[in-house]
Protein backbone atom coordinates (compact mmCIF):
# COMPACT_ATOMS: atom_id res chain seq x y z
CA UNK A 1 0.00 0.00 0.00
CA UNK A 2 0.91 3.57 -1.11
CA UNK A 3 2.03 4.79 2.31
CA UNK A 4 2.33 9.30 3.24
CA UNK A 5 3.80 10.73 5.73
CA UNK A 6 1.96 13.25 7.28
CA UNK A 7 4.19 15.79 9.50
CA UNK A 8 2.24 18.65 10.96
CA UNK A 9 1.80 20.28 14.99
CA UNK A 10 -1.99 20.82 14.02
CA UNK A 11 -4.15 17.73 14.97
CA UNK A 12 -6.71 19.37 12.99
CA UNK A 13 -4.64 18.68 9.85
CA UNK A 14 -3.34 15.80 10.77
CA UNK A 15 -6.96 14.24 11.20
CA UNK A 16 -8.10 16.10 7.77
CA UNK A 17 -5.06 14.55 5.84
CA UNK A 18 -5.54 10.97 7.62
CA UNK A 19 -9.50 10.67 6.71
CA UNK A 20 -8.97 11.87 3.04
CA UNK A 21 -5.97 9.90 2.32
CA UNK A 22 -7.32 6.85 4.05
CA UNK A 23 -10.63 6.95 2.08
CA UNK A 24 -8.65 7.27 -0.75
CA UNK A 25 -6.64 3.99 -0.11
CA UNK A 26 -3.41 5.68 1.30
CA UNK A 27 -1.77 4.23 4.37
CA UNK A 28 -1.16 7.38 6.64
CA UNK A 29 1.71 8.21 9.23
CA UNK A 30 1.88 10.65 11.71
CA UNK A 31 4.31 12.86 13.27
CA UNK A 32 3.50 16.12 15.17
CA UNK A 33 6.58 17.70 14.94
CA UNK A 34 9.74 18.09 12.90
CA UNK A 35 11.95 16.41 14.73
CA UNK A 36 9.52 13.12 14.94
CA UNK A 37 9.41 14.17 11.02
CA UNK A 38 12.34 13.44 9.76
CA UNK A 39 12.94 10.44 12.31
CA UNK A 40 9.90 8.38 10.95
CA UNK A 41 10.89 9.58 7.35
CA UNK A 42 14.36 7.48 7.64
CA UNK A 43 13.00 4.59 9.57
CA UNK A 44 9.63 4.24 7.00
CA UNK A 45 10.82 5.63 3.79
CA UNK A 46 7.45 6.69 2.94
CA UNK A 47 6.59 7.18 -0.69
CA UNK A 48 5.24 10.81 -0.03
CA UNK A 49 6.08 13.26 2.59
CA UNK A 50 3.25 16.05 3.19
CA UNK A 51 5.28 18.82 5.84
CA UNK A 52 4.04 21.78 7.18
CA UNK A 53 6.82 24.14 7.24
CA UNK A 54 6.27 26.07 10.65
CA UNK A 55 6.37 23.55 13.54
CA UNK A 56 8.15 23.52 17.21
CA UNK A 57 11.85 22.04 17.17
CA UNK A 58 12.84 21.30 13.84
CA UNK A 59 10.85 23.30 11.29
CA UNK A 60 9.61 22.39 7.91
CA UNK A 61 12.83 24.11 5.81
CA UNK A 62 15.15 22.36 8.64
CA UNK A 63 13.15 18.95 8.03
CA UNK A 64 13.48 19.27 4.12
CA UNK A 65 16.80 20.37 3.74
CA UNK A 66 18.16 17.46 6.19
CA UNK A 67 15.59 14.82 4.10
CA UNK A 68 17.47 15.82 0.82
CA UNK A 69 20.99 15.89 2.52
CA UNK A 70 20.61 12.78 3.59
CA UNK A 71 23.24 10.02 2.93
CA UNK A 72 20.94 7.09 2.37
CA UNK A 73 19.24 7.80 -1.21
CA UNK A 74 16.42 6.14 -0.43
CA UNK A 75 15.50 9.11 1.97
CA UNK A 76 16.69 11.79 -0.15
CA UNK A 77 15.12 10.75 -2.92
CA UNK A 78 11.26 10.74 -0.76
CA UNK A 79 9.23 13.23 -2.56
CA UNK A 80 7.88 16.18 -0.65
CA UNK A 81 4.79 18.20 -0.56
CA UNK A 82 5.26 21.25 1.63
CA UNK A 83 1.84 22.10 3.01
CA UNK A 84 2.09 26.34 4.93
CA UNK A 85 -0.11 29.16 5.44
CA UNK A 86 2.48 31.19 4.33
CA UNK A 87 1.18 31.78 0.95
CA UNK A 88 3.55 34.38 -0.35
CA UNK A 89 5.60 34.02 -3.51
CA UNK A 90 9.22 34.10 -1.82
CA UNK A 91 8.02 31.09 0.21
CA UNK A 92 6.90 28.81 -2.58
CA UNK A 93 9.80 29.80 -4.76
CA UNK A 94 11.76 28.69 -1.25
CA UNK A 95 10.16 25.83 -0.83
CA UNK A 96 11.03 24.39 -4.80
CA UNK A 97 14.52 25.55 -4.69
CA UNK A 98 15.33 23.38 -1.31
CA UNK A 99 13.86 20.48 -3.09
CA UNK A 100 9.80 20.43 -2.35
CA UNK A 101 8.06 19.19 -5.22
CA UNK A 102 4.62 20.74 -4.66
CA UNK A 103 3.85 23.45 -2.86
CA UNK A 104 0.14 23.86 -0.63
CA UNK A 105 -0.91 26.72 1.01
CA UNK A 106 -3.22 26.56 4.10
CA UNK A 107 -6.47 25.75 3.59
CA UNK A 108 -6.38 23.22 1.19
CA UNK A 109 -8.98 20.95 0.20
CA UNK A 110 -9.10 17.48 -0.20
CA UNK A 111 -9.14 17.76 -4.11
CA UNK A 112 -5.79 19.68 -4.13
CA UNK A 113 -4.11 17.75 -1.40
CA UNK A 114 -4.97 14.21 -3.53
CA UNK A 115 -4.07 15.31 -6.63
CA UNK A 116 -1.04 16.80 -5.64
CA UNK A 117 0.10 13.46 -4.14
CA UNK A 118 -1.22 11.58 -7.15
CA UNK A 119 0.34 14.05 -9.66
CA UNK A 120 3.62 13.30 -7.63
CA UNK A 121 3.45 9.35 -7.69
CA UNK A 122 2.90 9.30 -11.05
CA UNK A 123 5.46 12.26 -12.17
CA UNK A 124 8.24 9.46 -12.31
CA UNK A 125 11.51 9.88 -9.90
CA UNK A 126 11.82 12.29 -7.81
CA UNK A 127 15.26 13.24 -8.47
CA UNK A 128 13.64 14.14 -12.22
CA UNK A 129 11.06 16.23 -10.53
CA UNK A 130 12.72 17.95 -8.12
CA UNK A 131 15.42 19.41 -11.01
CA UNK A 132 12.59 20.14 -13.37
CA UNK A 133 11.12 22.51 -10.08
CA UNK A 134 14.05 23.70 -8.86
CA UNK A 135 14.99 25.24 -12.45
CA UNK A 136 11.49 27.16 -12.35
CA UNK A 137 11.58 28.15 -8.94
CA UNK A 138 15.13 29.98 -10.30
CA UNK A 139 13.88 30.93 -13.45
CA UNK A 140 10.84 32.56 -11.33
CA UNK A 141 13.10 34.13 -8.50
CA UNK A 142 15.47 35.42 -11.10
CA UNK A 143 11.76 36.98 -12.39
CA UNK A 144 11.14 38.62 -8.94
CA UNK A 145 14.75 39.99 -8.74
CA UNK A 146 14.36 41.72 -11.68
CA UNK A 147 10.76 43.58 -10.98
CA UNK A 148 8.86 41.30 -13.86
CA UNK A 149 5.62 39.55 -12.75
CA UNK A 150 4.86 39.71 -8.90
CA UNK A 151 6.20 42.00 -6.20
CA UNK A 152 8.63 41.55 -3.80
CA UNK A 153 7.35 41.26 -0.05
CA UNK A 154 8.11 44.09 2.34
CA UNK A 155 10.13 43.69 5.13
CA UNK A 156 13.05 40.92 5.45
CA UNK A 157 12.77 38.06 3.03
CA UNK A 158 13.16 34.22 3.90
CA UNK A 159 16.35 32.92 3.75
CA UNK A 160 16.96 30.52 0.54
CA UNK A 161 19.44 28.95 2.36
CA UNK A 162 20.60 26.91 -0.69
CA UNK A 163 21.77 29.63 -2.45
CA UNK A 164 23.21 31.48 0.37
CA UNK A 165 25.57 28.98 1.10
CA UNK A 166 28.86 28.35 -0.89
CA UNK A 167 28.26 25.52 -3.40
CA UNK A 168 29.96 22.30 -1.67
CA UNK A 169 32.40 20.27 -3.81
CA UNK A 170 30.32 16.94 -5.75
CA UNK A 171 30.92 13.94 -3.82
CA UNK A 172 33.03 11.25 -5.66
CA UNK A 173 31.44 9.01 -7.56
CA UNK A 174 30.54 5.73 -5.79
CA UNK A 175 31.72 2.13 -6.28
CA UNK A 176 29.43 0.19 -8.00
CA UNK A 177 27.07 -1.62 -5.95
CA UNK A 178 27.84 -5.40 -4.87
CA UNK A 179 25.28 -7.91 -5.72
CA UNK A 180 23.05 -8.53 -3.21
CA UNK A 181 20.45 -11.75 -3.02
CA UNK A 182 16.84 -10.55 -2.80
CA UNK A 183 13.51 -11.90 -3.11
CA UNK A 184 10.58 -10.44 -4.28
CA UNK A 185 6.88 -10.80 -3.60
CA UNK A 186 4.70 -12.67 -6.01
CA UNK A 187 2.92 -9.89 -6.72
CA UNK A 188 6.17 -7.65 -7.13
CA UNK A 189 7.53 -10.58 -9.63
CA UNK A 190 3.66 -9.71 -11.62
CA UNK A 191 4.56 -6.32 -11.70
CA UNK A 192 7.61 -6.62 -13.40
CA UNK A 193 6.85 -8.85 -15.88
CA UNK A 194 3.85 -6.20 -16.33
CA UNK A 195 6.24 -4.01 -17.32
CA UNK A 196 8.33 -6.16 -19.12
CA UNK A 197 5.70 -6.89 -21.59
CA UNK A 198 5.13 -3.05 -22.30
CA UNK A 199 6.79 -0.52 -23.49
CA UNK A 200 5.37 2.23 -21.01
CA UNK A 201 4.03 2.67 -17.80
CA UNK A 202 0.74 3.99 -19.10
CA UNK A 203 0.33 0.92 -21.08
CA UNK A 204 1.34 -1.20 -18.12
CA UNK A 205 -0.90 0.61 -15.72
CA UNK A 206 -4.35 -0.33 -18.46
CA UNK A 207 -3.30 -3.74 -19.19
CA UNK A 208 -2.89 -4.59 -15.16
CA UNK A 209 -5.87 -2.64 -14.03
CA UNK A 210 -3.65 -0.31 -11.71
CA UNK A 211 -2.82 3.57 -11.55
CA UNK A 212 0.35 4.73 -12.76
CA UNK A 213 0.91 6.35 -8.92
CA UNK A 214 0.39 2.95 -7.66
CA UNK A 215 3.09 2.01 -10.13
CA UNK A 216 6.10 3.52 -9.49
CA UNK A 217 5.30 3.64 -6.10
CA UNK A 218 5.37 -0.32 -6.12
CA UNK A 219 8.73 0.40 -8.29
CA UNK A 220 10.15 2.73 -5.19
CA UNK A 221 9.83 -0.29 -3.17
CA UNK A 222 11.04 -2.96 -5.08
CA UNK A 223 14.00 -0.57 -6.04
CA UNK A 224 14.84 -0.28 -2.29
CA UNK A 225 15.44 -3.91 -1.86
CA UNK A 226 17.92 -3.74 -5.52
CA UNK A 227 19.63 -0.12 -4.38
CA UNK A 228 18.46 1.32 -7.06
CA UNK A 229 16.62 4.43 -6.46
CA UNK A 230 16.16 5.91 -10.18
CA UNK A 231 12.53 4.18 -11.41
CA UNK A 232 13.80 5.24 -15.16
CA UNK A 233 17.31 2.87 -14.55
CA UNK A 234 15.07 0.16 -12.84
CA UNK A 235 12.90 -0.68 -16.07
CA UNK A 236 16.10 -0.10 -18.25
CA UNK A 237 17.54 -2.72 -16.04
CA UNK A 238 14.58 -5.02 -16.42
CA UNK A 239 14.02 -4.48 -20.06
CA UNK A 240 17.79 -4.97 -21.00
CA UNK A 241 16.91 -8.39 -18.71
CA UNK A 242 19.18 -7.61 -16.09
CA UNK A 243 16.84 -8.71 -13.46
CA UNK A 244 15.56 -11.97 -15.01
CA UNK A 245 16.87 -13.69 -12.66
CA UNK A 246 14.36 -11.98 -9.92
CA UNK A 247 11.80 -13.29 -12.34
CA UNK A 248 12.15 -17.17 -12.47
CA UNK A 249 10.16 -19.45 -10.35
Amino acid sequence: MTTVLVVDDEPDIVYFAQVNLELSGYEVLQAGDGEDGLAMAREHHPDVVLLDVMMPKLDGWGVLERLKTDEDPAVRTIPVVMLTALRDDQHQVRGGIEGAVRYLPKPVTPDAMLQAIEDVLAGGPEPEQRKQVQQTSLSRLARMERGDGAAAPAGPQPRLSRLERPRAASPPTPPPAKAVEVSLSTSQQALLRGLQRTTSVSEAAQQMGMSRSNIYASLRRIGRKLDEHDASQLLRRLRAGELAHLLED
